[in-house]
């Protein structure tokens, strides 16, 4: 069977490394460790249905989830309480693979409040690896007139993703035309991987030649199946001239951090964004012991499940979010049932 590595794994030379055991091959030895499934879901659960609760224990939405036998999302519905109390769906998601695992399409359907549906479909394109593992090569975006909006390209070095080209269309006049190519770099230190964005464009000294401006800088680590676990974001601005960018003040960064459960669901996300602090506040400061960047944001979420029915899934899921910096607490509990394989 042909096996597909996900972009952030192949950032990870780790990843690599334990590929015969993750598809199926080798011995379990310090060596070569046995990895267990992504989630324990695989090839057990054909759906999960999540049901949120409101205070009087009474369904104010609702998660449909189905998935592949040998692993992978098939399609989440989300359903929420439309005006007259009844549930109806208003995001849809769906992904459909080739017989070798390898997702193809998936498309996101939107309803809002208004009754506008924004539909998005990115279509998955793939190179080989070797003989028996392949990666995705370019991720193409569709906007709901089903036109071109973004096509991201990846390319591998080795075993590693060094470079990654984004261009962005706009559609003004009725013509398609290249709106933004954003490139980005990539370098290992580490476990640590650090992704340089930037953009082409003429030297303001010298307009025949092209230079770097900046956009972001992303530092962050990844764990065994390329999930981000760790991620700092720092943005610059970018309506300096290139060549004359502070990278030392940047408009702003965003730290975030991931736990996940068994399932291969977020357990727990910290998400706090830093911007930049008013020149009064900096000039209050003769003595700089203030940073420069300030916490302007915070997001924190945490679902902890409990309740395991006989076949050892939970049925109970509580969640707790925090939201901004003064911490404003939501908490809401669900109920989850489970329809299994034959």
């Amino acid at each position: 069977m042909k096996r597909t590595i996900s972009l952030t794994a192949a950032l990870t030379a780790a990843v690599l490394f334990l590929l015969p055991s993750c598809l199926g091959k080798g011995k379990n030895t310090p060596l070569n460790p046995q990895i267990p499934p992504i989630s324990t879901l695989t090839g057990k659960v054909e759906k999960r249905t999540t049901t949120r609760l409101d205070a009087n224990l009474k369904e104010e939405s609702r998660i449909e989830e189905t998935f592949r036998k040998s692993g992978g999302l098939l399609s989440k519905l989300t359903y929420t309480k439309a005006s007259d109390g009844t549930l109806k769906v208003t995001d849809r998601l769906t992904n459909t693979y080739d017989e070798q695992g390898n997702r193809l399409i998936q498309e996101h359907e939107v309803t809002k409040e208004g009754g506008q549906t924004e539909r998005t479909r990115l279509k998955y394109t793939y190179r080989a690896f070797s003989p028996s593992v392949s990666y995705v090569s370019r991720i193409d975006e569709y906007d709901t007139q089903d036109r071109l909006v973004k096509s991201t390209a990846y390319e591998l070095e080795g075993s590693r993703l060094q470079r990654e080209i984004e261009t962005t269309y706009s559609y003004e006049g009725g013509a398609q035309k290249p709106k933004v190519v954003l490139r980005t770099s990539y370098d290992f230190i580490s476990a640590i991987i650090v992704g340089r964005t930037f953009q082409l464009v003429p030297n303001p000294k010298n307009p025949q030649q092209e230079i770097a401006l900046w956009h972001k800088q992303a530092t962050f680590r990844t764990d065994y199946y390329g999930r981000k676990v760790y991620e700092e974001v720092l943005s610059y601005d970018t309506t300096q001239p290139a060549g004359q960018q502070d990278l030392k003040k940047p408009l702003g960064a965003t730290v975030s951090t991931w736990r996940y459960g068994a399932m291969g669901d977020v357990a727990v996300e910290l998400r706090e964004t830093h911007g930049r602090r008013s020149q009064e506040e900096l000039d209050k400061d003769p003595q700089h012991k203030l940073t420069y960047l300030k916490l302007i944001d915070r997001y924190f979420y945490e679902g902890k499940y409990s309740r395991p029915n006989n076949e050892g899934f939970p049925t109970q899921l509580d969640v707790t979010i925090e939201q901004g910096v003064a911490k404003v607490k939501t908490t809401y509990s669900c109920t989850i049932s489970y329809t299994y394989f034959k």
